[in-house]
């Protein structure tokens, strides 16, 4: 599909969910694009941008779930997998794109989710030297709005362990900035085997 621009009076109106927020929500299968950003599927050849900007970065090598990447290969067969399960399982898994940088800087996975119970968990990140960027917050602002719509959903969820302090801080203000509320910490539930260390699990989560 070729870019079309579109002038920002023409772009969505307010919704109380995006307050003072303006944006393009061009859904393509399920993809979006906001002011900022292209929220798409992986490519290929996106792997220098997640080896660069997402999979080496040394400050979180102790974060329990958190792997640095030693070569751009091992982008690549992540991403591959990425795309395989797009394609062939229907999973979530998206890029976020900055358009200004036409690189990927963040990702959002909301594959853990269960129709059953109307569910959705997410996990989602963005280099750490965009986290008061807002972009994740632009991001995360139109997927969450896409998954309570889809009448599929009535509670979308966030986990994530408090092992690194300043991921804690950063993620915690990027969630309550995007209206989602602190519902509950759950007390020493793994030992990060990096550190040897207890760590609390915190969840996340807005309610249709």
């Amino acid at each position: 599909m070729e870019n079309i621009y579109i002038p920002k009076r023409a772009f969505c109106k307010k919704s109380s969910f995006l307050d003072g927020f303006y944006y393009i929500m061009v859904k393509l299968g399920e993809e979006f694009e906001t002011q900022n950003l292209k929220i798409r599927k992986f490519k290929l050849e996106d792997a220098e941008d997640v080896y660069k900007n997402l999979g080496t970065e040394k400050e979180l090598f102790e974060c329990l779930g958190y792997n640095m990447h030693k070569t751009v290969r091992q982008t690549e067969i992540m991403i591959s997998s990425f795309i395989y399960e797009n394609e062939k399982m229907n999973e979530l898994i998206w890029a976020i794109e900055d358009k200004k940088k036409h690189e990927v800087v963040g990702y959002i996975n909301a594959s853990e989710r269960s129709e059953a119970n109307r569910i959705c968990k997410f996990k989602c990140g963005i280099a750490l030297n965009l986290a008061e960027s807002g972009l994740l917050e632009e991001a995360l602002k139109v997927v969450i709005n896409y998954l309570l719509k889809t009448g599929k959903f009535d509670v979308i969820v966030s986990e994530f362990f408090d092992g690194c302090k300043k991921l804690v801080e950063d993620k915690s203000k990027i969630l309550e900035n995007v209206g989602m509320v602190k519902e509950a910490i759950l007390h020493k539930r793994i030992i990060n085997s990096k550190t040897g260390l207890a760590e609390n699990k915190i969840i996340y989560s807005i309610v249709q």
